[in-house]
């Protein structure tokens, strides 16, 4: 099916374009998302009155792209802060959620979660690589430094574990030998 292209389309085109999909990818996904229409004779027509609009505003977009993508190079680095265990493991690996918010503090540049990609998951202290693509043509690659706020030793972890069950056995062992309690058991038995 031949459609004009209203929206770009990842892996697809750009606005304006004119590109051949087959039938079911056309009427599922991009005709209900109003990202393109069918290329009739009127639409073509169409197409060519508004192209120069369509490429005035593809570049002031890309333009604008540009300059966002300056003010996130001028950051250098991402540093951010979470709690880990002595062997530098995080507890909770950091989203690209995450990325954005923190992004977001220090340039005042929203950027979709979606458009963030990194080069492994951060789920350890140390260094990583974050892909942000913020149009089809425009992307920066930034540096995430991930650092440990809070250290915690797995010996107190293992500890206070240990505390909690020793409690919880203590608390049970009071409710057994409790008089309600021996009373209940009794009566289990004599209904037996």
């Amino acid at each position: 099916m031949k459609l004009i292209l209203k929206k770009d389309v990842q892996a697809l085109g750009e606005t304006g374009e004119i590109v051949e999909v087959k039938d079911g990818y056309a009427r599922n996904y991009l005709l209900p998302k109003e990202l393109a229409e069918i290329a009739t004779e009127g639409a073509l027509r169409n197409r060519e009155k508004n192209l120069e609009r369509i490429r005035q505003q593809a570049e002031k977009l890309h333009n604008e792209a540009l300059a966002r993508a300056e003010e996130i190079k001028q950051l250098e680095k991402l540093n951010i802060k979470a709690k880990a265990g002595e062997n530098g493991k995080l507890f909770g690996a950091i989203t690209t959620r995450k990325l954005a918010e923190v992004l977001q503090e220090h340039t005042e540049i929203e950027v979709d979660r979606r458009n963030i990609s990194l080069n492994k998951p951060i789920n350890m202290i140390g260094e990583y690589k974050m892909h942000i693509k913020l149009t089809s043509k425009v992307t920066v690659d930034i540096p995430v430094e991930v650092a440990a706020s809070e250290i915690i030793r797995e010996e107190l972890i293992e500890e206070k574990i240990e505390e909690k069950a020793g409690e919880m056995a203590e608390e049970m062992a009071e409710e057994a030998s409790s008089p309600e309690a021996v009373e209940q058991e009794e009566k289990e038995v004599a209904e037996d």
